[in-house]
């Protein structure tokens, strides 16, 4: 089938899985970073969080995307 192809050629190469300690290493750098970011974003007030186009109750759910999108990219530029 041509779709299965298709689906392989998408898949990443493979890659030495980190080791734990490294894991866990990265897992805490990830979490203090959200934590800032939180911090910063929380410490803004209203119309500021306006003028960059966030709402208040929003922060939480961006900070995580973008942080999750940080991550990847970090994971990627190590392929």
């Amino acid at each position: 089938m041509a779709y299965c192809t298709e689906i392989d050629e998408i898949r990443p190469p493979a890659r030495p899985a980190a080791s734990f300690f490294t894991w866990i290493l990265d897992f805490f750098h990830i979490r203090e970073r959200r934590r800032l970011a939180l911090k910063d974003l929380q410490r803004l007030d209203d119309r500021e969080l306006r003028d960059i186009g966030i709402k208040r109750h929003d922060i939480t759910a961006i900070v995580d995307r973008e942080i999750g999108r940080l991550h990847l990219d970090e994971l990627r530029s190590r392929l």
